[in-house]
């Protein structure tokens, strides 16, 4: 029996594989890396708000800026 993943794959013109629907259907995504986490390269002492040595560094990463 076909599913409607693999339908809707079809459906798509090989854009899509059955699995990629069924991603996009239940998390919203293609693929679960695309959940991963962006890599930002800091200098040293550097915050993720850019301040050099930030005071509320810490507050920065549990919180945001």
């Amino acid at each position: 029996m076909t599913t409607h993943y693999e339908i809707l794959s079809e459906t798509s013109g090989g854009k899509l594989t059955p699995q990629e629907v069924y991603n996009i259907e239940k998390y919203g995504v293609k693929h679960p890396s695309e959940f991963a986490p962006e890599v930002v390269e800091l200098k040293e002492g550097e915050c993720i708000c850019g301040t050099i040595d930030c005071p509320t560094e810490y507050s920065c990463y549990t919180s945001g800026c």
